[in-house]
């Protein structure tokens, strides 16, 4: 018993380092993760669809733009954005042409315009990623085609899996199918309608489809449920794209649309291999779950290895992508990283936590975690905590090309129309409506007031309004105007402190979806604070969501909170086609993006001109005239534009914010060998827990070995304590210690 005993306290006194040792190892990733070409991140929205015609949300663009490729790009660094070829030779030039064919030199009208044409010339070096979808035998068929003697194989999870996979260059033909595939009105491409406004024959492609959808269901009499219908895009006649030759083909618009070049840069335009619909097609691949929206087919700098996204995506460097050089990192081939790991995170804190030590490259800043990490420097900016900057860790802020504003409806009596007493009436609501408070309370301070539509880093941002924050040149910034000027402006519009004419109070109704929601609550109450100011009533109309919807495109509403807009691309056009009364809601029937319905005919002709011409000096004066106009009708509270703000660790190279262009994993560069240091340094487990253990087991161990030296006549109380003690497993509890105290260490 004594050698038993012995040799028991020694096992557990050699193990018990060792053991809480392993259990403090709290990595997500398997050893070696930190010294791996590995860039790893988080995402916490889902992802719906990888396939480039329907995709259109910025979380999935981060994980689909490095996979698929479009025509151009934007400069990695370049700021304002810059467009620059990626799967051209050449930033394509237009010409146009008469109804007559014949070529108009210069910057013609657009009324003496009646075609365009862009030629696209493809780089020679272009390659699809492996994928069983170009496997092929020896006579030139597909392997995987259904009807083959090869048969697919069992328990797929990804298309990696099949024993064959191969590749073939990119061609013309592809970026012609996978336009008339955003013709077909099964896929509902959410820039369908704008497309199809200006490229040649896209309306009379989607009718084309629609024809041959109903000529098949009706052959087969039914529509089938398992394997749908598989249009052969190729024979489609399509009037907006012309293949050339094996590299080149030309984009053709029925009308003048500088901005045009901008679609280039978005998945959209990515090419669709025309084997990759047919093998999404077999019935087998279908029963399997493999799909386009899951399994995108690319020619980028990764292609997608593991797609649970209820835990994780992994991109995986693509063998078959070009060579490819960075002027930030000379001599070095694109991408920098082998993969990337996209981690599912439901919330923030967990995701902060592993930030912290060292197990995510880049983070957000959880709200509740802000005044930890942050401050505001001498020119009140943000920065850094001081723990922050010794650990380390590198901010990045910026305006994003994002507006949130307060809209009027425009059609409604009191607050709409264009009358000046109307008018005064929403420039006193936009002076006491301070969005610098608000961003400073519900934001933390995240974002800047918006001084028009059109957001900094972008040509044509105003930098003041001067019917709401003119310039002040000795501040050098822009200046509310005080609560006076608004109350003399009620005053004009006919109601001194609120009061109407009939002596009633002004009462106005905040229309929205938000029953319920704390955080709207407590905006909902600062908002009739700030019209209290003025005498102003402000109640709120709640709806359900479906009805909400119904009042916007029927214009049966009077204020609108937190209406907002991104930008599609970096064009002042993008934004003030937001008020273009051909865009009104109520007028296009839903399809307009003009929610507030508003109107000006002076806008309108303004609009027409810029829309049209190309970014010089002329067009910025009239941009600077529509915005004028803009801010003195006020059909908006202006709001604010948020900023994002990203933290990152010193390891990680070459990141810069790009608020355009998604595209940007193959620049992140790793340093593993500090990232694996800093890990090792912030996660070191406490060792004074062992310590105790170890104290505590050697009084133990005293004390039992003393009791084996007692003579054999004790008493049998005293033997069912000792025997009880012998027999009784001792807790051992492992130390770990997951807090941030711990990796502040």
């Amino acid at each position: 018993m004594r050698k038993t005993l012995i040799f028991f306290i020694l096992a557990i006194s050699a193990g018990l380092p060792l053991a809480v040792t392993l259990c403090c190892n709290n990595s997500p990733w398997p050893d070696g993760a930190a010294s791996s070409e590995t860039f790893f991140t988080s995402f916490s929205s889902a992802v719906k669809s990888l396939d480039p015609a329907t995709s259109y949300y910025v979380h999935e663009s981060a994980i689909l733009d490095n996979i698929v490729e479009a025509p151009l790009d934007y400069d990695y660094l370049e700021r304002p954005y810059k467009l620059t070829p990626r799967l051209l030779t050449e930033i394509p030039v237009p010409q146009y042409y008469a109804a007559d064919g014949t070529l108009l030199s210069g910057d013609p009208t657009p009324e003496s315009v009646h075609r365009v044409e862009y030629l696209l010339t493809l780089r020679e070096d272009l390659r699809y990623q492996q994928h069983p979808c170009f496997a092929r035998d020896d006579r030139g068929h597909s392997i995987y085609d259904g009807k083959n003697s090869m048969q697919l194989p069992k328990n797929l999870s990804s298309p990696q899996d099949f024993p064959v996979l191969d590749s073939r260059p990119m061609h013309p033909m592809d970026f012609k199918v996978a336009l008339i595939r955003l013709c077909d009105p099964r896929l509902a491409c959410p820039v369908y309608s704008t497309l199809s406004s200006f490229i040649a024959g896209m309306k009379e492609c989607s009718r084309k489809i629609q024809q041959e959808l109903e000529a098949q269901e009706a052959e087969s009499g039914h529509l089938p449920q398992r394997q749908p219908l598989l249009i052969d895009y190729r024979t489609i006649p399509f009037s907006g794209l012309e293949v050339i030759n094996d590299h080149q083909f030309k984009l053709i618009l029925s009308r003048k649309y500088p901005q045009a070049l901008y679609w280039l840069a978005m998945h959209f335009f990515a090419p669709m291999p025309w084997e990759a619909l047919e093998f999404y097609h077999l019935a087998p691949v279908i029963d399997s779950g493999l799909s386009l929206k899951n399994w995108p087919v690319g020619s980028g700098p990764y292609l997608l290895e593991e797609m649970n996204p209820a835990v994780r995506m992994r991109l995986a460097k693509n063998p078959n992508f070009r060579k490819e050089f960075w002027d930030g990192a000379p001599g070095q081939a694109l991408p920098f990283t082998e993969q990337i790991i996209f981690q599912y995170e439901r919330e923030a804190i967990p995701n902060w936590i592993k930030f912290n030590q060292g197990y995510y490259d880049t983070s957000g800043i959880p709200s509740d975690m802000l005044d930890a990490a942050t401050a505001f420097n001498s020119n009140g900016e943000l920065a850094l905590s001081q723990e922050m900057q010794e650990r380390g860790m590198l901010l990045h802020c910026s305006v994003t090309p994002t507006i949130f504003y307060f809209g009027f409806n425009m059609l409604d009596p009191i607050v709409g129309g264009s009358s000046e007493n109307n008018r005064f009436l929403r420039q006193a609501i936009s002076i006491v409506l301070d969005y610098q408070e608000f961003i400073d309370i519900f934001l933390n301070g995240q974002g800047v007031p918006a001084q028009c539509v059109i957001p900094p880093g972008i040509s044509g941002a105003c930098k003041a309004n001067e019917f709401v924050s003119p310039w002040d040149e000795q501040l050098g910034k822009p200046v509310r105007l005080p609560l006076q000027t608004a109350r003399e402006l009620m005053q004009k519009a006919g109601y001194p402190n609120g009061i109407a004419q009939d002596g009633s109070p002004l009462t106005l109704h905040l229309d929205h979806a938000n029953a319920g929601a704390s955080v709207f609550k407590a905006q909902f109450q600062w908002l009739k604070s700030k019209f209290a100011l003025l005498g102003i009533q402000l109640e709120e109309r709640p709806s359900e969501l479906n009805r909400w919807r119904d009042k916007l495109q029927t214009g049966n509403w009077q204020l609108v909170f937190n209406k907002g807009w991104l930008a599609d691309y970096p064009d002042p056009e993008n934004f003030l086609f937001l008020f273009y009364s051909g865009n009104g809601t109520v007028q296009s029937k839903g399809r307009g993006a003009n929610y507030v319905n508003y109107s000006s005919a002076e806008f309108d002709q303004l609009f027409r001109q810029l829309e049209t011409m190309p970014d010089n000096i002329n067009r910025q004066s009239l941009i600077e005239q529509a915005c004028r106009i803009l801010q003195k009708d006020a059909p908006c509270c202006w709001g604010y534009h948020p900023a994002k703000v990203i933290l990152t660790h010193k390891w990680l190279n070459h990141y810069t914010p790009h608020d355009m262009s998604y595209s940007t994993m193959k620049y992140l560069g790793i340093n593993t060998v500090l990232r694996k240091q800093m890990q090792n340094l912030w996660n070191r487990p406490r060792r004074w827990p062992i310590y105790a253990a170890l104290i505590a087991l050697s009084f133990f161990a005293f004390f039992a070995l003393r009791g084996q030296n007692k003579p054999l006549h004790v008493s049998n109380k005293s033997n069912d304590v000792r025997h009880g003690l012998l027999s009784r497993t001792l807790p051992v509890k492992p130390v770990t210690d997951n807090t941030m105290e711990n990796t502040a260490q």
